[in-house]
């Protein structure tokens, strides 16, 4: 045993008191700007099912993070959207698979009734058709009344978010007004996003829900960069692994059982 090693195991001796008693571990010191969260949880949620949003399914895998991607079921396998094999290579991740009509139709501008109940219960069906527990519902641009909440309703949807209004509660006040954060678009940096859920936390907890569109560099103003999806993305996956933060879908969060399609 050399000098140093002898200092340092009578320096352990003092502090202790007793020659066998056992020595403690140093607990961490956690980094500057370092935040533990005790009472948050983030939904990240993908409107219209936009052939870009497939970037986001490894970025996603590798952060063991899973979304709730809105799928316009009468777009797919069309030109600029995701294909039924990537929806399905996406819900085989964990991701789930949730309706955003079958045209994205502005529900509150239609006066047919029959009109709404096809555009909402047929999407669902269509998505069940591809083998997808389908329980969560988002209404197109945000539009909803009292009428389209009772059709999300009856076409066996457990829930439906709008696109503004802030932050929930667990569980939520109205499950088919599901409120969420201001829309990431082309400016929105990464700091931004990630004070969001920082300010949650600070403010007594919640449920965060983020929306994204487009995963592309310039291509749209309701787009989000790959590199700034990359980065909080990563940034949220260290959050959950090691300080507390909760990403759940919206299922996950709502609950409730998958009840059978309604035909339209």
């Amino acid at each position: 045993m050399n000098l140093s090693h002898k200092l340092l195991t009578l320096l352990l001796m003092i502090m202790t008191g007793c020659s066998n008693a056992p020595v403690t571990q140093a607990v961490a010191i956690p980094t500057k700007g370092g935040i533990t969260f005790k009472n948050t949880v983030v939904s990240l949620t993908f409107d219209d099912g936009d052939a870009d949003n497939y970037a986001a399914r490894s970025i996603l895998a590798d952060n063991n993070l899973r979304a709730t991607f809105y799928i316009v079921s009468g777009f797919t396998n069309t030109a600029g959207y995701m294909t039924s094999d990537q929806l399905r290579g996406l819900y085989n991740d964990g991701n789930e698979i949730g309706g955003h009509t079958l045209s994205h139709t502005k529900l509150t501008k239609e006066n047919d009734d029959n009109l709404i109940k096809r555009e909402i219960c047929l999407d669902r069906s269509n998505l069940m058709a591809y083998g997808f527990e389908v329980t969560s519902f988002a209404y197109p641009y945000g539009y909803y009344d009292e009428r389209a909440k009772q059709t999300v309703h009856d076409c066996g949807y457990n829930n439906a978010r709008v696109v503004s209004g802030g932050l929930n509660t667990i569980p939520p006040n109205d499950a088919y007004t599901l409120p969420a954060l201001p829309y990431i678009v082309s400016d929105t940096k990464f700091a931004k996003m990630t004070r969001y859920v920082k300010d949650v936390e600070n403010e007594g907890g919640g449920w965060a829900i983020f929306i994204f569109h487009h995963v592309c560099d310039g291509c749209d103003k309701f787009a989000v960069d790959l590199e700034t999806f990359t980065k909080f993305t990563n940034w949220l996956g260290t959050q959950q692994a090691n300080n507390g933060l909760i990403i759940k879908t919206i299922d996950e969060v709502v609950g409730g059982e998958v009840k059978p399609a309604v035909a339209p």
